[in-house]
Order: C-alpha cells, then structure tokens, then sequence
C-alpha cells in the first residue's frame, strides 16, 4: 500500500484506472464518467509537467484512487468502485497535509457530508453544488521569525543519518522529487558554485531556487528565490502548519529549513532548485533529493571528527550524493579522490565529467580574467581561487545544455559569470584604504585566500575561527602573509578562544571583535579580516553599519 505522485511514465496505468469503474468524491462536469475525464487530460504528461498540478495515486498493487489539485483547487478525487472508501479520507488527508493555506472543492449535494466531516466549509452554493474549503491548520502559533529561529535552535543541530528524515519525507509523498535539482557538495566552494549557477539561469529567464548554508546576513537568506531571501511571514507560516509534525519525527534544525526549503521552492513554482549540501555528503539532510546531476567543488581535510580523517575517506563520504544514472561532475583534482568518485560512479552507472585546466589568469582588485576551453571570462572579483568555482559552474550548465535540461546563450554564461557576487568571499568593503573580508573557513580555504591576498602588500589581518579547523595549519599561512596578525574571538557555541587560537605564535591578542576592527578600521594599508563564515556573518554588518554603507 503506498501513496505517490504520478508521473509522465504513469499514462498507461492512467489510462486503465479511469476505465475500470471509478466513483467520484468532486462535483465538474468533466469528472462525471470515466471516459469524459479520459478527455479533460488528452496531455496527460504536460498537465502531470506543470508546476502548479498535482496529483497523487494510491496503489495497492494496481493503482485504485486519484487525487489531483492545481493551485489550491481540489480537481478530482475518486477512487477503483470496489475500493473500501476509507481510502478516499486517506488520499483527502495527504491533500490536507501538503496544502498550506486553503483547499477549495465543489462538490455535489451527494458529497457534502464528507466534506463537512472533513473540515470543509460551505462559501456559497447554487443548484445544489457547493463552493467549499478547508484552512489548514496551525500547529504552532510563533508570532516572529526570532521565536522560530529560537526554538529550532533549542533541537539538535544535525543529525549524521537519514533513515528517519526519509520515513518524513515518504510521508509527504516524496514531494521533493517534484523539483529540478542541482545537488553540490564539496568541502569548499560550494556557495560560489551555487551563485554562479544561479545567475547565468536566472539571466536565462529561469526562475531559481537556492539553498545555501551558512547564512551570511539572516538566517532567512539559507533560502532564496531568484537570490531573494524567504520573507518572514512566509517562514513563519510553514513553521506553524509544520513544527507539529517534524517534531513527531525528531527532526534537526538543519532537516527542519531543508523541509521548508522544499515547500516554499514548490510553491514558488520555481524551475530549477540548487541544493548545497551542508556536511558531508551521503549522511547530509540534503541527500534526500533527486538530482539532475550531482556536484562537487573539492577535497579537503575538513570536518574530520565526523567525515574521517584522509582524503580518501572524505572523499567517499562526500561521494555519498552520487545517485543512479546520474552525471557526477567535479573540480577535484586528487588522484586518490578521483579514483574514489570513479569506483562510486560505477557501481551506480553514473558518469563522472571533470573540469579541464585554466589558463591565462590574470586579476586586479575588482575582477579576474582566464581562458578556459578556448573561451574567455571574466569575473567581478579579485580573488583568482573563484575561477575554479566558475569553471566548475561552467561544466555543470554545459552538461544541462547538452542534455535539453536548461537553455541559454553565450551572452547569458559570460554575463551571469561577470556580475555574480558572492558575499563574504574576498568581498571588497571599502576601497581606500582597502578592507576586504573573506569567509576562508578552514585549511584549504586559508590556502586560496592567501594566494589570492599575495599581489598586496603592507598587510594587517584579523582572524578568528572555530576551534575544530586545522587553526595552528591556518595561522601558520596567514603568518606568511603579513606579521601582523590579530587574534580575536566571537559568540558561537563552536568558536576557539583567542588565547587557544594565539597558541605561542608571535600574533597579537584581542579578545573583543569589535574593538580589534575598530583600531585596525584606518590602518592606511590592506586590512583583511578573515576566519570562520560565523565570524564574517557578524563582522560585515558591523564593518558596512560603521562606514556608513548601507549595502548589507
């Protein structure tokens, strides 16, 4: 016995239950016989296509009972003659539970009754049918985001399994698997990846959805629709219709925003979603979806309590979001990485696509150019480790192409490519003197970084992190960069003390954040602030508030 959504491959199935003997729960014209409802669908994998149809199918060997709705209009509800009718409350119910906000039906005089028995209400009525709906229920009743943002918080921050968070999501019917997902991973990268992406289909015409961690600005930007942050309002509504349930499945803050990412991109009707994987790979939250190609940025040493501690080992952890027939493209260039993605694409029948080498930097302070397949590019950034997040977007958005996934031109790729921004990542805050901030999390990222930060001189950085990244490692390579080095710290339940962080290298103390910027703010040189993305989220409002840019 199962519910689930039908398909373009499901017409022949369709096409026998419509004419077996089927009783109808809804009141139209089209749905009285079989054979009328035949013709209201003679596109039968075009309506199924269309973002904003839905429709459900309970099989109990054969597929015996129907529900489908478009834009919060009940349109059929029927079930096989010989069924038991307590199936048609069952199919109502999945409606009811993935429906947020209203549900409208009109329904005969016959069927009042069970409309009434669930929780319909009568709108008006005329020649004994009735125009009705159902409000969907609030659970909770949070009145703000922050309350949302508390209360999530107070449930485990993330789970290292996924048994549990695919049993919820079975229970929703799969939903996710109605999107178009690109689904990247990786241990760096993976957010400029995602926006580089974004922006060339967005030019397209597409309509984008993203999901990103960590958030940089609010917490509410983890979602975004054509790089639009989810309003407030609109997660507090799925919050309260929803706590109730994933509460019943112990469900992590991090499954909880994935959840919600879903529906809202579905309500949305948007055409393409990018989900970045938040750690790991194969036990991430986000490894419930169904990719049209799956991707990763790189390999590095990172997060090693929890994804082993050898490239190797990473690399097939993170190897985990490899799916069935599906292309696997990424960045990495380690051998022992590579054979690993190599062994897991074939046991999966899944092809593994590799980017090529770029050639002919060169940068300045606001843009890097490079030559890549014979092609020339150009970046709004000055951070030439942001040519190999491009050229793995570039891979990614050929690969669609070639596949009639998605269409654009060659304005549209060098365009999108030139005027993405990513916050946060070697991202220019003032120009004179020069202050730039960058999220360079860990070992691999402070690597990129520094060799991004070399062509400047007199140099002063502020650092801090959190205390399970290589630090000693990150440190070392700052102090290749420039001897003056501040240490601070900052209000996270993960971040390392300043005095933990300092060790014995020759650096300098300053505990408070704020102050540390404050004395280095007119330092007439480069002053770089760079660490942990937890540590950038609150330094760039500070820093764009007291230099009076209004930006952030």
């Amino acid at each position: 016995m199962k519910f689930r959504f039908l398909n373009e491959n499901d017409f022949d199935i369709y096409i026998l239950y419509i004419n077996k003997g089927v009783k109808y729960f809804t009141l139209d014209d089209h749905y009285e016989e079989g054979n009328d409802l035949l013709e209201e669908f003679p596109s039968f994998v075009d309506k199924i296509k269309e973002k904003s149809f839905f429709m459900i199918g309970y099989f109990d060997d054969d597929l015996n009972g129907i529900v489908s709705w478009n834009h919060h209009q009940l349109c059929c509800l029927s079930i096989n003659s010989n069924c038991d009718e307590k199936i048609v409350y069952r199919l109502l119910d999945k409606v009811k539970q993935l429906i947020c906000g209203q549900l409208y039906v009109i329904s005969s005089k016959e069927n009042y009754d069970f409309y009434v028995d669930n929780d319909f209400k009568v709108v008006d009525s005329k020649d004994s049918q009735y125009n009705m709906v159902y409000q969907s229920n609030r659970n909770y009743d949070f009145q703000s985001y922050d309350e949302v943002h508390e209360f999530i918080m107070s449930l485990k921050q993330r789970v290292y399994a996924l048994d549990h968070f695919k049993n919820f999501m079975n229970d929703f019917c799969d939903i996710q698997n109605r999107l178009k997902i690109i689904h990247i991973g990786g241990t760096n990268g993976k957010g400029s990846t995602t926006n580089y992406i974004r922006e060339v289909l967005q030019l397209a015409g597409y309509k984008i959805g993203t999901f990103t961690s960590p958030a940089l600005v609010s917490r509410l930007d983890v979602m975004r629709v054509n790089d639009h942050s989810i309003l407030e309002d609109e997660i507090l509504k799925y919050s309260n219709q929803y706590m109730e349930i994933c509460l019943k499945y112990d469900l992590s803050m991090f499954e909880i925003e994935v959840f919600i990412a879903i529906m809202y991109f579905i309500d949305k009707e948007v055409d393409y979603a990018i989900f970045e994987v938040g750690l790991g790979g194969e036990l991430d939250a986000t490894n419930i979806v169904n990719p049209m190609v799956s991707v990763n940025t790189n390999i590095g040493l990172d997060h090693t309590d929890y994804l082993g501690d050898t490239y190797v080992q990473i690399a097939r952890t993170k190897g985990g979001i490899i799916k069935e027939n599906t292309a696997f493209i990424t960045g990495e260039k380690k051998k022992e990485c590579l054979d690993v993605f190599k062994e897991i694409c074939d046991k999966h029948h899944s092809s593994l696509i590799l980017t090529k080498e770029i050639s002919c930097i060169q940068y300045n302070l606001d843009t890097v150019s490079f030559c890549y397949d014979d092609c020339e590019y150009c970046l709004m950034t000055g951070a030439n480790y942001q040519c190999y997040n491009a050229v793995l977007a570039i891979e990614v958005l050929r690969y669609l192409k070639d596949n009639h996934k998605v269409n654009y031109s060659d304005n549209d790729l060098k365009k999108g490519l030139y005027q993405a921004k990513w916050k946060g990542r070697f991202e220019v805050i003032r120009k004179d003197p020069l202050i730039i901030i960058d999220g360079a999390h860990n070992k691999e990222g402070m690597d990129a970084f520094c060799n991004a930060a070399q062509k400047y001189s007199n140099i002063k950085i502020i650092f801090s992190a959190l205390r399970d990244k290589d630090t000693h490692g990150m440190i070392e390579k700052l102090l290749e960069l420039s001897d003056d080095l501040t240490i601070c710290e900052f209000n996270h339940y993960r971040a390392q003390k300043a005095e933990l962080l300092a060790e014995n290298f020759p650096v300098k103390i300053e505990k408070d954040w704020q102050k540390a910027i404050d004395n280095a703010i007119d330092f007439k040189g480069v002053l770089f602030i760079t660490g942990s993305l937890y540590f950038i989220a609150l330094v760039r409002p500070y820093l764009l508030q007291k230099l009076g840019n209004v930006k952030f």
